[in-house]
C-alpha cells in the first residue's frame, strides 16, 4: 500500500510540475512606435488641421487685437476712462477663453481620433494573439527589458495596414 501511495503521490507531483515547466509566450508592443507609423494618422492629422484651421486663423487675429489691447492698457492704463478699461479688458478676457475652448476642442478631437487608431491597434493585436497562441502581450513601456524576439510591434503594423 506504501508503494502504490508513493507511486501516486510521485506521480500527482510530476504532473503539477509539467504546470510549472509550461512555456510561456509572451509579446511585447510599441503601441506609440505603431500609432505614429500607421498610414491613418496622417491623414487623421490632415483631418483635424483641416478641421480647426480657420477657427485657429481667426483666434491668431484675436490674439493680436488682445495683444494691442494689453499694450494700451499697460501703456495708457493710468489716463484711459473706466469704460476704456473695461472694454480693453473684455478684449483680453474674451480672447482667453476663445483660446481655451479651442485648445480643449481640439485636445478633445485628437483623442477621440487617437482612440479610433488604438481600437484597430487592439484588434490587430487580439488577431495575432489568436493566430500565434501568445499569453501575454504587455506594452513596451511598461518592461524595463524585452529581448527583440518577443517584440510584436511589426507584426502590429502589418496587421493594422491590412
Amino acid at each position: 500500500m506504501k508503494k502504490i501511495m508513493s507511486v501516486i503521490g510521485i506521480s500527482i507531483a510530476l504532473f503539477f510540475t509539467s504546470f510549472v515547466y509550461a512555456e510561456t509566450k509572451i509579446g511585447i508592443i510599441d503601441i506609440k512606435s505603431v500609432m505614429d507609423r500607421m498610414p491613418e494618422r496622417e491623414a487623421v492629422g490632415k483631418a483635424l488641421t483641416q478641421k480647426f484651421e480657420a477657427r485657429a486663423k481667426s483666434l491668431e487675429n484675436e490674439e493680436k487685437l488682445a495683444n494691442d489691447a494689453a499694450a494700451r492698457l499697460k501703456k495708457e492704463g493710468v489716463t484711459l476712462s473706466s469704460s476704456e478699461k473695461a472694454k480693453l479688458s473684455k478684449t483680453i478676457a474674451d480672447f482667453q477663453n476663445n483660446a481655451a475652448a479651442f485648445s480643449n476642442e481640439y485636445r478633445e478631437s485628437e483623442a477621440k481620433e487617437a482612440s479610433k487608431l488604438l481600437a484597430k491597434i487592439q484588434q490587430a493585436v487580439k488577431k495575432i494573439v489568436a493566430e500565434e497562441k501568445f499569453d501575454l502581450v504587455l506594452r513596451s513601456d511598461t518592461v524595463l527589458y524585452a529581448s527583440d524576439t518577443v517584440d510584436i510591434t511589426d507584426k502590429v503594423l502589418e496587421k493594422v495596414k491590412k
